[in-house]
């Protein structure tokens, strides 16, 4: 119970110098803007290395191909 009161106490005391909380809604969406461009551009850079290394791997694969392909001539 004490530590309700201390909480409740806290909390309405560290806002209080809110005035109009609805002047920081424009902050809430930009992070979730900020947020979301960060998870857009995390994924296209690992699109990106997938397909690289999808690339890699067709090419070694060639390459392996022809070097078994010269080992039985």
């Amino acid at each position: 119970m004490t530590l309700y009161l201390l909480v409740t106490f806290l909390t309405g005391f560290l806002q209080a110098g809110v005035g109009d909380p609805n002047r920081f809604n424009n902050y809430l969406v930009l992070g979730y803007v900020v947020m979301w461009l960060i998870g857009l551009v995390y994924v296209i850079s690992l699109a990106s290395r997938q397909r690289n290394l999808q690339k890699d791997m067709d090419l070694m694969q060639q390459l392996l191909q022809e070097d078994e392909e010269a080992a039985e001539k």
